[in-house]
């Protein structure tokens, strides 16, 4: 099967949103140094987009199961964070191991459809400070449903951290609708950690992704499983210790490592590119700064750049790196590798 139109389009505005999302985080206000990595970067993510995109799949028909779903998980963790006070990513990592264990074979959902769970749950912790109506949230979290069951399957499919693009974009939308009926907001900014807390954020994404491909590729988990357990076992224990500021950074770093590692072996072909797609990861969370600070799916937006920039440059050390960039006509290749 081939790339249509819809999938095109689609995937451009996923890339649009990935785009802005890196120029208001990586771009604006970087030193000179890290700029020029992150233009580095970016032209290999370009690439990379390039290559998935062109190996994408036919969007398929929308579900209302996956709506559903996303809008469940979406309150449900919004419950667990607002009103029972749980901490935020160990919500999240609850409601991911639940669908994970319900999408387990002979479990009433599929994998289609635990994925739209998932990305409902990050969406469920839209301004735990209580700046934006449940209502709103809950609209975002359907939206997200909606957008996994054209995205997931197709566009880009198989590239970690898309549930988390998908739940930056269903946020994002609602947060320009919320303003416009004049509903104020603020994200929750991440506090700024140094030393070697600071400096381990990048050895924990690269590990949490390492994780993740282990129990999808070695022991057949699905990746709401692989991704919701260990997180909720390591966010879990982070807030036990009570570690602050550290802890709340060290956990986000562990948790967007695992979508990462949720990129296929069709992308990714060996655990060590998928490492060095998780430490590319860790390395961007150390300059995130900027007006997205804490929004919702930020880390899988960073994390799905990181997986792209890493694709192109696998796909470009091949002897066949020519081909794969060109149209299937100039080529002469068709159909998915």
């Amino acid at each position: 099967m081939t790339p249509t139109r819809t999938t095109y389009l689609l995937g451009a505005v996923v890339v649009a949103t990935m785009a802005a999302m890196y120029l208001l985080a990586f771009v604006l206000g970087a030193e000179p140094l890290p700029l020029a990595a992150v233009f580095a970067v970016a032209v290999f993510a370009v690439f990379g987009a390039v290559i998935t995109l062109r190996t994408s799949l036919p969007v398929p028909r929308p579900r209302v199961r996956e709506v559903v779903v996303a809008l469940g998980a979406t309150a449900i963790t919004l419950f667990m964070a607002r009103e029972m006070e749980i901490p935020q990513l160990v919500a999240a990592a609850f409601v991911a191991t639940s669908l994970g264990v319900m999408a387990l074979p002979g479990g009433p959902l599929d994998v289609i459809a635990a994925g739209a769970g998932y990305a409902g749950s990050f969406v469920g912790l839209l301004t735990p400070a209580i700046t934006l109506s449940w209502y709103w949230v809950l609209v975002a979290g359907s939206l997200a449903g909606l957008l996994w069951t054209l995205i997931g399957p197709a566009v880009m499919d198989g590239v970690g951290g898309r549930m988390g693009v998908v739940g930056f974009m269903a946020s994002s939308a609602i947060y320009a609708v919320a303003s416009l009926s004049g509903e104020e907001h603020n994200a929750v900014l991440l506090p700024a950690v140094n030393g070697m807390a600071h400096a381990a954020v990048i050895p924990i994404g690269a590990f949490a992704a390492l994780i993740t491909w282990t129990l999808m590729n070695r022991a057949a988990w699905g990746f709401n499983l692989a991704s919701g357990l260990p997180s909720l076992l390591v966010c879990g224990v982070v807030a036990m210790a009570d570690m602050g500021a550290t802890g709340t950074v060290l956990a986000t770093a562990w948790f967007g490592g695992t979508f990462v590692g949720g990129t296929s072996l069709r992308r990714l072909p060996s655990a060590a590119w998928l490492g060095f797609a998780g430490a590319l990861y860790g390395a961007f969370m150390l300059h995130f700064e900027g007006p997205l600070q804490g929004h919702v799916g930020v880390i899988g937006v960073t994390g799905t750049i990181s997986c792209l920039a890493v694709i192109a440059v696998e796909r470009l050390i091949r002897p066949d790196a020519l081909p794969a960039l060109l149209p299937a006509r100039l080529s002469g290749q068709s159909g998915v590798p």
